[in-house]
């Protein structure tokens, strides 16, 4: 069988190869690497090649010799393309994974920064959320490239309410025009940077993510709000995941929404809600509670949902004269969607019941009756709250 070595070539500086490394390549029939890898690397081996990236799978695929070479950018053991290679040719070739000094050592060494819960993402290429994971730990390490470059994602966290946090950047680490940059983040906003940047986000007031939020810790106002033990029952039904895209349609005071964004700790929850005074207190109640993966929404559902991406979980706290309507837009964007509805009134239950019938969910239903201590001078009376009643369904 053939040889594979997939090894990391880290920030692309020939030095951040260990000797190990280093022998493998000398030693390698062949060996593939990036046209910004080739100058340094063919000191070692002069048979390289600089396939494009869509061409490597051709070439590797096509590949007869005994011993061959990928080297790829970054950590081979992080958003690699090694994984996708690993997957496709681990019958053609044994393959050995060969890390070398990996941007994330080199970036926390230089800041003198020892820590054991980082949280690591890129954000190269992907179409996921920097606010949840900023969110909820303290440091959060990023990858950045593509659309999401690093004074995009600056931007993107100021303007989410993020403002009080501290960034590190680092730019084309390890070159002669390394730039190494720091400071509150709203010191950041006119700095631009290349696609070679990595940052560090330190949030010092950092939320735990599995804390659930009581009904006194939200500003309520006028606003309807759905109580404690039903929105941490409709989590439990709703399984939120943690990079789900989640909807709260007639989100109100915003506390379904936010009690959501801690199960889905590094995807998005939008909260749609029509009106004005609520939608208020949704951005003040999220704010105050530093849950800013939750995007507020204004608008009148189901027309406000069309131009949102594709929900995983939807809740729906009422809705009963539009129900089908939203029901259709949301099976649209994914058939596979799971939505959970609550309803105190005949109306909304059967309102939802129906909705799941005319796509031939038999949906879970349960009924909660709950009651809440009250004082009452020396003693305790049990108040009993409307039975609510929790739909669920799923394709």
């Amino acid at each position: 069988m053939q040889n594979l070595y997939i090894i990391g070539a880290g920030m692309g500086h020939i030095s951040d190869l260990t000797e190990y490394a280093a022998d493998i390549i000398k030693n390698a029939d062949i060996v593939y690497g990036s046209a910004r890898l080739y100058e340094q690397y063919k000191v070692l081996n002069t048979n390289i090649s600089a396939p494009k990236y869509s061409e490597i799978e051709s070439v590797l695929e096509k590949d007869t010799l005994k011993n061959t070479v990928l080297l790829v950018s970054g950590d081979v053991l992080f958003y690699s393309i090694a994984k996708k290679i690993q997957e496709k040719f681990n019958e053609k070739y044994n393959i050995e994974l060969v890390p070398g000094i990996s941007s994330m050592q080199y970036f926390l060494s230089k800041l003198n920064i020892i820590d054991y819960n980082v949280k690591a993402v890129s954000m190269h290429g992907r179409n996921n959320s920097c606010l949840g994971p900023v969110s909820y730990n303290e440091y959060t390490f990023m990858l950045t490239g593509g659309d999401k470059k690093a004074d995009n994602i600056i931007n993107e966290l100021y303007n989410a309410g993020l403002d009080y946090v501290y960034v590190y950047a680092g730019e084309n680490l390890h070159s002669d025009d390394e730039r190494i940059v720091s400071g509150k983040i709203s010191e950041m906003l006119d700095y631009k940077f290349s696609s070679l940047t990595v940052l560090l986000i330190h949030n010092k007031e950092y939320v735990n993510p599995k804390t659930n939020l009581r009904d006194n810790d939200f500003i309520r106002g006028k606003a309807p709000m759905t109580k404690e033990d039903i929105r941490w029952l409709s989590a439990c039904y709703l399984g939120i995941e943690d990079n789900d895209t989640v909807y709260d349609v007639g989100a109100g005071t915003g506390s379904c929404a936010i009690e959501f964004a801690g199960h889905a700790k590094e995807g998005l929850v939008y909260a749609v809600e029509k009106e004005d005074e609520a939608f208020e207190l949704i951005n003040t109640n999220k704010k105050n509670l530093k849950r800013h993966n939750v995007i507020s929404i204004k608008g009148s559902a189901p027309e406000i949902l069309i131009n949102l991406p594709a929900p995983d979980k939807v809740f729906i706290g009422g809705s009963s004269k539009t129900m089908k309507d939203i029901f259709k837009i949301v099976y649209e964007k994914n058939n596979h969607v799971k939505i959970t509805v609550t309803a105190i009134t005949l109306e909304t239950i059967v309102a939802a019941t129906d909705a799941f019938k005319d796509y031939n969910i038999e949906p879970d239903i349960v009924c909660i009756n709950s009651a809440k201590s009250k004082k009452a001078g020396p003693y305790h009376m049990m108040m009993g709250n409307n039975p609510v009643y929790i739909i669920t369904g799923r394709l």
